[in-house]
Parts: C-alpha cells; structure tokens; sequence
C-alpha cells in the first residue's frame, strides 16, 4: 500500500474505516531515513512531525504551526488541519466502532490511551531495511562518565528484583547510558537498538555486528529478544516509548508490564561538568566557521551564490575542524520569503539565489565529539526597511529577555510568556516554542528541558536549551535568532553560541541601557574567544562586527 488510492481501495475491501499514518519509524527516531518514513511517502510532506488520516473519500494532513505553510506548498489533494485536532479525529473513529488501520510499529503504547483498542486493525507499513553502521564508545574525555558508572545510577534508581528488567525502547536513552555512537548515523550519531538492564547489566540488542568490549555491556542480535523476554517475570519501562507492537506482544505472552518514567531522561537532561566544558569548546568550534561563512557571505557579490551553495559553505568550514561529525539537522538555509517557513529545507524547493537587499536566515547545528549545537541568525545582504528592523529589534529584545531572566522558581511556560512580551505588545508573535532541550552528541531536539506552554517545570543546574524566538510574516521574510544556553548556579543562563547579531538591523532607539549593556558583553565575549582563529581580514571583520553600541 504505497499510494493514497491503493490504501482506500484496502479500506473499502475490508470495510476499515480509515487509515492513521505517522513519520515514524520501528524505533520512534526523530530522524528517519525517506525510506522509512510511509507518511512522506504517501503525502510528501518533509516536515519531522505530522500524521495523516486516510478516509475512504478524502484524507487529511495534521502538522503543527512551524509545517502549516510547507504542509500547503508540499501536499496535494490533503486537508492541512492542526495536529491538536488529530486525537479528536481518532476518537470518533474508534470509539465510535468503526475500524482504524494502523501499524502498531510505528505508534506508542501511550498514543491511543484514550481510544478503543478493540477497533484498531494492524499492517506493517515499515520494511526496516538494515544498514551497517561503524560505532564508537564515547570515552570519559568526552562524556564525563564511564558507562558502568552511569549504570549504577540507572541501578540505583530501579532497585530490580531476580528476574525482573527493565525495558528502554528510546535508542536516545540507550545511547546515554552506553556511551555508544554512529559515525554513520546521519544528524543524531544514534544507532538503532533496543536494551535490557537485568542483573546489573545492560543487553543490547541490535541488526550491527559490533566488536566493542565494554564493562557491564553484553551485545546480542534483535532475533534473540523476544526469546529472552518470556521467562522474565515483569517489565519495568516507559510507555512514551514503548511502541504498541511490543506491548500487544507482552500482553499476548502474558508478561506483566510496569509502566515508570524512564529515570534516564533527567540524567541525559542535566549535563556534567566534562559536558558543559567540551559544549563551550563545541560553540568555539561552531564559532569560528560561522564568523568565516559570514565574512565570505557579506564580501560575496552574490551572483548566483543559491540557498543551496550558502548550505555547502558552511559545511565547507565545519569540515576543517577533525572533531566535526556532521550537521546535527538539516540545515535551514532560506533567503526572503523562504525564510517564513518555519522548517525550510532548500532541497525540497525550486532553486532559489541570494540578491543584494535580501533578508537572509540561517539555522544550523553541528555535531562534534564535544558535543552538540544548534544556532540560528538572520543576516542582512543590503539596506532594509524599518519595519524588518523593528521587528528584528523586537525579536532580539525577546531573546535578551531569556537569557537574563531570574531562574528561581522559573518554569518553561513563565519564561515562554515573557520571551513574547516584547512581540505581542506590538500586536506580532510566533507559531513555535522558544527553545528545546538539547542532547549531548546525540539528538538536537531532547525533552526535558524545554521552553513553552507546554513545559510547567522549573530547569535543571546544567540543562542544555535553545532561546530561539522570532517572527514570519509569510511570503515575506522570517526572522530567528537563537542561541544555546544552559543553567548555571546561580540561577541564571549562560549563553554557548558565539556568533554576532547583526548591528545594522537593530534599532538603538528601542532598546533599554541594560539591553545595550547585554549585547555589547556578548560581542565582546565572541570576539575574545574566536579572533584568534580567523585571518587579518576575517578579525578586522569579526571586529567591526562586534563594535559597542551607545
């Protein structure tokens, strides 16, 4: 069933009511490969979230905010509805009798609570073709912390009894508590598995063949899994991850499930102190190739120079660096009216060049055997007009407004209200979050922690986030600005990323002496650190660029 005809002709053949297709994969990646991604296949939609629904006479696309624009452009024939009316959708299907076809594969457990299981009908929409992969242990340079160490946390946590496990489906997690990385995974660096804590120690199975001799860690192949599960007594794991194919097969074999939270996302959230300092020599890293890629930008006479080549430039800087890896996402390289799409990939669209006066947004991260990044700035290719610089202006007041924010008793929606404070006095906002969490050489996007009105917890000595508020005034431009933060001790951010903001879009007149204060400390940070690694022309560049505002 690879097109929306053939999946309405099985509907109607077997009288199902409709079809729920996700992007997922068997392992709930956030990054999947196009050829395991079915909703892409069947809809056309790139974005990293969305679902659609598969009717016999129509069918509908659900994404949220960020993808509503690119939802219209890449889909045909489909209802672009927002993702918060999915679940509703859902339930009138299945609590209603009729029949849904899904895979059981490509969905959590905790996905369908609220629905009726006995109406959902199953079919295997992934192939999960194997790749080898080359991995590598993490060591405690880089990590901070020996496996076996982060282990006897994970133990200590649990407190397993004899012939009990307890069951991690998150590879993200696995990744953590292993230490083990893909040199050929694209964006995440992590390898597809699942594991077993059991008897003080970790099983991981997995399609590699992987050579690793690691204290406490046993490997065993995927084929062995279900075998070694039967005897157990009761599974301890999260329902977030655990995908509903393996809960029907618990509940067939009639192994009892414990539902907990998995103790290893807040350990994954809060960084060590080896974390922290190998992410502050990332950013350097980070920073010296995108203070390279902004000289050769503005000194670029732009004839031809396309979305597409900018992306290749600064792939071209980051290489030059051994400890870089690869990007940590695709990067966002989108010029003018691009740039309002939120999550723009130029690959997915018609070719489009830079031009003198364009307002030019580029979002991009990196992974490094230090670590993890992600950062975001929007740069002006010529004179621009005082409305986009209002609204730059604005949107830098919201990201300052973040990163001095007194933290004690500071939740992720609180200081998601006062990030749009600026905007939304002047009658503008944004469709996105203000920041995510961040992994550690791992996925870009980590929960906890995270900026938004989602988020009612307070943060975490050493959480990793974004601060990335904006505007986008559709089929105009898209303005972003983001940097990586992390808490510090005293209650407070302290920012990672050093890239300049760009000074002739900002308006002095709007901004406070405190915000002035704000920004010449942070140019004058940028500069301190990566000046001594450009060239004479790049430094007086990068100088000029970083000169105190009055």
């Amino acid at each position: 069933m690879n097109s929306v005809l053939k999946i309405k002709n099985y509907l109607k053949k077997n009288n199902i009511e409709a079809c729920l297709i996700s992007k997922n994969n068997t392992f709930l990646n956030e990054f999947v490969q196009d050829r395991d991604n079915f909703l892409l296949k069947i809809t056309n939609f790139t974005g990293s979230l969305g679902y659609a629904i598969i009717y016999k006479n129509k069918q509908n696309l659900y994404v949220d905010g960020r993808y509503t624009q690119q939802a219209k452009i890449q889909t045909k024939n489909f209802i672009i509805k927002d993702i918060s009316l999915l679940k509703n959708d859902i339930g009138k299907i299945t609590n209603y009798n009729k029949k849904l076809l899904v895979d059981p594969k490509t969905f959590t457990f905790s996905f369908f609570g609220k629905f009726n299981y006995k109406n959902l009908h199953f079919f295997n929409s992934n192939k999960n073709l194997k790749k080898k992969e080359k991995l590598f242990y993490l060591s405690k340079n880089y990590s901070g912390q020996d496996s076996f160490e982060k282990l006897k946390k994970v133990n200590k946590k649990l407190t397993l009894k004899k012939n009990e496990v307890f069951l991690i489906t998150s590879p993200e997690n696995i990744a953590w508590l292993s230490n083990i990385r893909s040199y050929d995974k694209k964006f995440s660096k992590i390898f597809n598995c699942i594991a077993l804590v059991k008897n003080k120690r970790i099983y991981i199975y997995s399609d590699q063949k992987i050579n690793l001799k690691l204290n406490k860690i046993m490997f065993k192949k995927n084929s062995e899994f279900k075998k070694n599960l039967l005897n157990i007594k009761k599974i301890y794991t999260d329902k977030k991850y655990l995908s509903l194919y393996y809960h029907n097969f618990f509940i067939k074999n009639k192994i009892k499930i414990k539902f907990i939270n998995d103790p290893i996302d807040q350990f994954k959230s809060i960084k060590n102190n080896t974390e922290i300092l190998n992410l502050k020599i990332s950013h350097i890293f980070d920073g010296i190739a995108y203070c390279k890629f902004l000289y050769w930008l503005k000194n670029n006479n732009l004839k031809n120079t396309s979305e597409i080549e900018c992306q290749k430039k600064i792939e071209f800087f980051k290489k030059k660096n051994k400890f870089y890896l690869g990007p940590s996402f695709e990067t966002i390289s989108a010029t003018e009216k691009n740039a309002s799409i939120i999550h723009y990939n130029a690959k997915d669209y018609k070719k489009a060049n830079l031009k003198k006066k364009h307002l030019y947004l580029l979002d991009s991260g990196s992974q490094y055997l230090y670590g993890t990044t992600d950062m975001t700035r929007s740069f002006s290719l010529g004179k621009q007009n005082q409305f986009r610089k209002k609204i730059y202006t604005l949107v830098l007041k919201s990201h300052i407004a973040v990163s001095v924010a007194n933290l004690k008793n500071m939740t992720g929606k609180k200081l998601d209200q006062i990030a749009r404070k600026n905007l939304i006095k002047f009658g503008y906002n944004y469709n996105h979050g203000t920041g995510h969490g961040v992994g550690y050489l791992s996925n870009v996007h980590e929960a906890p922690p995270s900026i938004s009105k989602l988020y009612n917890k307070k943060f975490l000595v050493n959480q990793v986030m974004s601060n990335e508020p904006g505007y986008y005034k559709e089929n105009d431009f898209g303005i972003r600005l983001e940097n990586l933060i992390f808490k510090n001790h005293k209650n407070k951010f302290e920012n990672l990323t050093l890239v300049p903001f760009e000074q002739e879009m900002i308006l002095k007149s709007m901004l406070t002496k405190n915000e002035k204060n704000w920004i010449n400390h942070y140019h004058g940070e940028v500069y301190e650190k990566i000046h001594k690694f450009l060239s004479s022309r790049e430094k007086a560049f990068l100088k000029k660029n970083c000169l105190k505002i009055n």
